[in-house]
């Protein structure tokens, strides 16, 4: 969630039901996103218990796979509807292709059949290998979006400023080879399941930097305090993945929410549609949908020249294989900024910062962001592109909002997100003949029983009263004059 946003408060945990909010106090973004976590949270939670993992109503056919072979190279389809994977709500508004979804397209082959997606290459492949066959699976993260994603988020009578963002499930139909060792299982359609990583295993720690430490009695260190002249979000975001001999990652100190859409390139010069935020030193990424939608990082260049809305590159900072050209066909081309710079202890790779784990039992490895602000990667992480954590810096206290234990020490957190879940769809398979198997689906039925009243929800039934003989009204005066309503004390003649 790369957004404008003060921090993230909701924390499961804590078992909050709602967000009070008072008179006459400052309203924060942080206490309505609480609101609306902590209500998709227990949606999630009743949805997941109803549905199990995953799972649609009985009566519907949504993401139901099926094999079309009208044309010269067989299809695989995806049926309109809806379903359930962990709670979450994905909708198919119409029947569409595997190679055709609505927020991926999987990469087709070559003219020879090699390369792309294995499953589309299989069945464009003739003759086919019928001993081999594919289990589907559908992929299911959430997505931020901003008006750079859909302008219509922002209201025109404002004259071009944004207001909220919004975040979108997002579906993905994907495919893997099957596994001979899948054959063991005993359950074959969710044995595929241990092989998908929903979250990465990467653990990280922030601090304020102490100072250098000294056994000397008569030396005073100097207080740790977060020295920025401003409140930041920062945000750690892994660039590329993989072990922490591969892993590089990027740092913003504004959650990564300073972007603007890309308009094209004039060589070496970036036309953006406003250069609002950017500045000569700053690490500049360029991207598209098409990348964010597989999970792929974008391509990280060092601004040299700001000049209003044309950004210059610094040619020393293009990678070999060159810099990105800009396309029309890209799908909401755009460049983000960030904040991470080399130094004399670090050397940036391709833009990104290394990764530098604490050895396993050995002394922390802290690596400097700015104004004192330090984060340390536990050993043995496995990473992956677009991992992030958020890291809340405080002027008035002089510190981070981050975990401690006890003791007051640094908790290594997991990434923030991004998060994935999945479901086991079925197979494709090419004995006795081209099918789709699709028996991996689940369906609740939500059974009908008759409406019953318990008696221990009726009212309790009242013994009557008699109503009390009403009092004759006491004359204070001739014709005309009022009564008063109390019993009079003359007796009957």
């Amino acid at each position: 969630m790369k957004g404008d946003f003060t921090r993230n408060t909701y924390d499961p945990g804590r078992h909050y039901n709602r967000v009070l909010q008072q008179q006459g106090r400052v309203a924060l973004d942080a206490d309505f996103n609480e609101q609306a976590a902590i209500v998709l949270h227990h949606l999630r939670v009743l949805t997941r218990d109803l549905f199990g993992a995953y799972g649609g109503p009985a009566d519907g056919n949504g993401f139901l796979i099926a094999i079309d072979l009208s044309g010269a190279t067989p299809k695989l389809t995806i049926s309109a509807g809806h379903y359930y994977v962990d709670g979450l709500l994905v909708e198919n508004d119409a029947p569409c292709d595997y190679a055709g979804q609505p927020d991926w397209t999987p990469a087709p082959p070559d003219a020879n059949g090699q390369g792309g997606d294995a499953l589309l290459a299989w069945l464009a492949s003739n003759p086919r290998n019928v001993d081999q066959r594919y289990w589907l699976y559908l992929d299911v993260w959430e997505r931020h979006i901003t008006w750079i994603e859909d302008d219509a988020i922002r209201e025109p009578a404002l004259g071009g400023p944004d207001t909220g963002t919004r975040a979108k499930t997002l579906w993905q139909v994907k495919a893997l080879p099957w596994d001979p060792a899948w054959n063991q299982s005993p359950s074959p359609c969710t044995a595929p399941l241990g092989s998908l990583t929903t979250l990465s295993t990467a653990l990280l720690g922030a601090r304020i930097d102490p100072g250098p430490g000294s056994t000397d009695p008569c030396i005073i260190a100097p207080g740790a305090a977060y020295r920025g002249a401003e409140n930041q979000l920062y945000r750690v975001e892994i660039q590329r993945g993989g072990d922490a001999s591969q892993a590089t990652f990027k740092w913003s100190r504004d959650n990564g929410s300073t972007a603007t859409r890309w308009l094209g390139s004039e060589g070496a010069v970036l036309l953006a549609q406003s250069g609002r935020g950017f500045c000569a030193g700053d690490w500049v990424e360029l991207t598209h949908d098409a990348l964010e939608l597989a999970g792929l990082p974008g391509q990280l260049l060092l601004l040299a020249v700001v000049e209003g809305d044309r950004l210059t590159i610094d040619p020393a900072s293009v990678p070999a294989a060159g810099q990105m050209a800009w396309s029309a066909d890209y799908m909401h081309p755009k460049l983000r900024r960030w904040n991470q710079s080399g130094n004399d202890q670090v050397t940036l790779v391709e833009g990104a910062v290394p990764v530098q784990e604490t050895p396993a039992g050995g002394e922390s490895v802290w690596l400097d962001l700015e104004d004192g602000v330090q984060v340390e990667f536990a050993a043995g992480g496995s990473y992956r592109s677009g991992d992030y954590w958020l890291i809340p810096a405080r002027v008035a206290t002089g510190g981070l909002l981050w975990p401690l234990d006890a003791a007051g020490q640094t908790l290594l957190q997991p990434p923030a997100g991004i998060e994935h879940h999945y479901a086991p769809l079925g197979m494709v398979l090419d004995s006795d003949g081209l099918r789709a198997d699709p028996s991996c689906r689940r369906c609740v039925e939500v059974p009908e029983v008759a409406c019953r009243v318990s008696t221990a929800l009726q009212p309790r039934a009242r013994a009557p009263r008699a109503r009390p003989p009403a009092a004759a009204p006491a004359s204070t005066g001739g014709p005309g004059a009022r009564t008063r309503g109390v019993a009079s004390k003359r007796k009957a003649p």
